[in-house]
């Protein structure tokens, strides 16, 4: 039986750098809180954009941010790492002196910072993300705070751009990861989604196989791992969709919502006492299975189920 749902946001439900999501979504994690699952917000995103994306439901979500690197309630942090200033840094060095053409982002717990607020980069997680970001002309003035994750952006090509030196200098230093063509996220080395749910399942007393997960990118795969039930979305990369057991539409398709619907319904079934003996359907809308087709078909039949209820 799933107890716990985790999803990732950009490019799972929504579009990239948007705080435009379908409102049906909150109506049903609504539901499916109310039946005792837990819902928790995985992303790279910042706290305060993860709030405002589910401000109707957000006081009763928990929260995984900055790529993993913080896990919280709504009052609480419960874990954060943090990297060395030597390391993030030495990153800063090098993308000033080998990526001219690349920006940076520097994250704490509760605020980001960018060396340049008039950029496009700037501007993008301020407005369209909704971030609490603030420029600075001097980022060794960030020594001895939490300084969680060091963002490398580029426009479309972020990753192509780091692979000759930036990634080969780190890689081992570091959990590099790359959050789509604009983004490559380093964080503290062992840190990221996979471990942040790991931690939360322990923390919860909750195992993976009553744990669901959707993602779309890199950052995803060890999330995905996690979990007795994953869902990669159509529209992922082809690595991310082999990690995965399942895969569901496209965000645009609200492929997850899809999901969550046929869950919600299946809830529905199993708390009446008319359906006590189909224990045989437990899993039914889970089953492992990398084809759209024979999703809509379970999704199908729970309608029909839920109809004679």
């Amino acid at each position: 039986m799933i107890k716990l749902i985790a999803s990732d946001i950009d490019g799972t439900l929504v579009k990239d750098g948007t705080l435009a999501i379908d409102r049906e979504y909150m109506d049903v994690i609504s539901r499916l809180l109310d039946k005792g699952i837990i819902f928790v917000a995985c992303s790279g995103r910042q706290y305060r954009s993860e709030r405002k994306l589910f401000a109707p439901v957000a006081d009763r979500l928990l929260y995984i941010t900055d790529g993993g690197t913080v896990v919280r309630t709504p009052k609480e942090i419960l874990k954060v790492d943090t990297m060395p200033d030597e390391i993030w840094k030495g990153m800063l060095s090098m993308v000033h002196e080998s990526l001219p053409s690349c920006d940076y982002y520097i994250a704490t717990p509760d605020r980001g910072f960018a060396e340049d607020g008039g950029s496009r980069m700037f501007h993008w997680l301020r407005d369209s993300y909704g971030y609490d970001i603030q420029e600075i002309s001097d980022p060794r003035i960030l020594e001895d705070q939490q300084i969680i994750k060091f963002s490398v952006y580029h426009p479309n090509a972020c990753e192509e751009l780091c692979a000759p030196v930036f990634t080969p200098a780190w890689k081992d230093k570091v959990t590099l990861v790359s959050a789509g063509k604009e983004w490559m996220d380093a964080t503290l080395q062992g840190s990221g989604k996979g471990p942040a749910l790991d931690f939360l399942q322990k923390h919860l007393g909750i195992a993976p196989d009553e744990t669901c997960v959707f993602g779309d990118n890199i950052n995803d795969i060890e999330m995905l791992r996690e979990a007795g039930y994953s869902y990669a979305v159509s529209n992922s990369r082809p690595e991310v969709q082999a990690a995965a057991q399942n895969t569901c539409p496209p965000y645009w398709e609200n492929g997850v919502l899809q999901i969550l619907k046929s869950y919600k319904r299946y809830k529905l079934l199993r708390s009446s006492s008319r359906y006590d003996g189909l224990d045989c359907l437990q899993d039914f809308q889970f089953i492992p299975t990398h084809s759209a087709e024979t999703y809509f078909i379970s999704c199908a039949f729970a309608g029909v189920l839920e109809l004679l209820s």
